[in-house]
């Protein structure tokens, strides 16, 4: 059975990080209005988004880093 691609290896192959930032953003905030009205019931998600914001940012520093080095 083949493993599931994570997050993480997916984000490196694609080049348009801000947008994708921009849309766990709105996710996020989406599901803390969710949560303080009390409609949602999958708490767990608000853990798993900021979660891929954070391997988002550690990406973009390490391209960033790398761009550096480079030039």
């Amino acid at each position: 059975m083949a493993k599931k691609e994570s997050f993480l290896s997916k984000i490196r192959g694609e080049s348009s990080n801000l947008n994708k930032e921009e849309e766990l953003r709105k996710e996020l905030l989406d599901l803390k209005i969710s949560l303080s009205s009390g409609q949602l019931k999958e708490t767990h998600k608000i853990k798993e988004i900021r979660k891929s914001i954070a391997q988002l940012k550690t990406i973009q520093k390490e391209t960033l880093k790398e761009q550096n080095n480079d030039g």
